[in-house]
């Protein structure tokens, strides 16, 4: 966290002022502590444990509204705004968005369990994947959703799958986009500089041209197979606005390319999601992201519709895929300080939460920079820097060189932007349970995921009979595992 020379007081509240979004629901209350909406952090700490993620009702439900504005105000024919589940995928955080009218965008049964769930329109959601088994097609099909292709060899596995349920299935082709103009790209998520679409190429999803034309007359040939339209996606590489309209524009080209080659026009270009956020941590700068979603969806819009307008095809309905966009500044995880630790001119936080519940944080070059901040005693001087550090095995740094008032065992610090791909990539490193997810919407709160315990953490594992010697010490999770163990012999 940077002071800013000049600030009168360098506090926690007023850092947080700075970093606010519009569609942030964090404020300080009167006690000096964070609130989200209108619950304080101490009280959520109190009820429900710590460390807690805490995610915001009402942020999810306008960062929604704002992208689908964003693109309905751009486009000229209609907008499906797909939630990428994958990024949360928390029941709650579904029907939050279902309830706003949100599409969905699903990767194997689980996914298209989780999103059914919460809430969905089938008309509104596509499965995706490169490998779909066969009973991800068959539950997608019986749920009736669309399904985007990956290869031509899908076609007469879904055919038949059809076929025996006897019914008929919309379907796209996810397309292989390489554009051009990316022999010149940089991406500041994975630190990659120069000619990127060797790498894209080699990305295991989507079909070239070729492959499109032929899997069209396929297609065509199958009464069980109703062909819709297209499906790509580049995701957050990078947020500067004219990688992302050379994307769209070569996905617009290649509709065109197909349109004349077959006559195939598409009533729906799906063009995935990947669209940074003002507060943008996976930049790993603290400085905001100068472009907004408006921006973004004007140039995302003419640079798709240019090619089709001048090719006469119709307007096709807009399909997008966010999840970040909508989730990530929805969360916030919050952790309370154990030992404070002064030594080698360092000063370490230690608290009860680990990189292993964000593992974005430093993952290697695709790593994400969270602002970390006091969640209490928020107008105290920032007096202290330090590490923010967690308990597993592994350094955990949650953050580093974090401008923090003088902190003591018990005070809670709060990491922001926690709303996407940490739960749904957490982990349990040192068998350490994972916490529960509280929703918070005005005044309420209440769990959307229980915490796990080490009874259900141990619950999978068995000793087998060769292993059941009678000198371990006594232990319930032995015990439990060789009971289990016995039952399914």
């Amino acid at each position: 966290m940077t002071i800013r020379s000049g600030e009168s007081v360098p506090t926690t509240a007023n850092v947080l002022k700075r970093l606010l979004t519009q569609s942030d629901r964090l404020s300080v209350s009167i006690d000096d502590e964070l609130m989200v909406e209108e619950v304080g952090v101490r009280d959520l700490v109190a009820r429900f444990g710590s460390p807690l993620f805490v995610l915001s009702d009402s942020t999810l439900r306008a960062n929604y509204g704002r992208i689908r504005a964003a693109f309905e105000a751009a486009w000229p024919g209609s907008v499906n705004v797909m939630y990428a589940i994958k990024c949360n995928p928390n029941f709650a955080v579904r029907a939050v968005l279902h309830q706003e009218g949100a599409g969905g965008d699903c990767f194997g049964t689980g996914e298209l369990e989780a999103t059914f769930a919460g809430g969905a329109d089938r008309d509104t959601i596509a499965l995706n994947g490169s490998n779909k088994t066969a009973e991800a097609l068959r539950r997608a099909v019986e749920l009736g959703v669309y399904i985007n292709l990956d290869d031509e060899e899908e076609i007469d596995r879904l055919a038949a799958i059809a076929r025996d349920a006897g019914t008929r299935v919309r379907v796209n082709i996810r397309l292989k986009i390489v554009p051009e103009s990316y022999s010149d790209y940089e991406s500041d998520l994975i630190g990659f500089r120069g000619d990127i679409r060797p790498e894209l190429r080699r990305w295991k999803w989507g079909v070239t041209a070729d492959v499109a034309e032929r899997m069209i007359g396929r297609i065509g040939d199958q009464g069980e197979l109703e062909l819709t339209g297209y499906h790509a996606h580049l995701g957050r590489m990078s947020p500067v606005l004219d990688y992302r309209a050379a994307f769209d524009a070569e996905v617009g080209s290649t509709a065109t390319a197909l349109y004349r080659a077959t006559g195939f026009a598409p009533a729906v270009i799906d063009i995935g999601g990947g669209w940074a956020r003002e507060r943008d941590p996976e930049s790993k700068r603290e400085t905001p992201n100068p472009y907004r979603i408006e921006d973004y969806a004007a140039a995302s819009a003419e640079a798709l519709l240019a090619p089709l307008l001048d090719a006469g095809m119709p307007v096709p309905a807009l399909w997008l895929e966010p999840g970040r966009y909508i989730a990530g500044n929805a969360g916030v995880l919050v952790a309370t300080v154990g030992a404070v630790k002064r030594d080698a001119g360092m000063t370490w936080v230690n608290v009860d939460a680990s990189t292993n519940l964000m593992p974005l944080i430093g993952a290697g070059d695709e790593g994400t920079r969270n602002m970390v901040i006091a969640a209490t005693g928020m107008d105290r001087p920032l007096t202290l820097t330090a590490d923010v550090v967690g308990p597993i095995c592994i350094p955990s740094v949650l953050g580093q060189d974090c401008a923090l008032p003088e902190v003591a065992h018990g005070d809670l610090i709060a990491i922001l932007d926690a709303g996407m791909y940490a739960e749904s990539d957490s982990h349990q490193l040192n068998c350490v349970p994972r916490p529960a997810t509280v929703m918070v919407r005005g005044a309420k709160a209440a769990v959307i995921r229980a915490a796990e315990t080490l009874d259900g953490l141990f619950a999978n594992q068995r000793i087998p009979a060769w292993l059941q010697g009678t000198e371990a010490p006594p232990s319930h999770y032995r015990d439990q595992a060789v009971s289990a163990a016995d039952d399914t012999s």
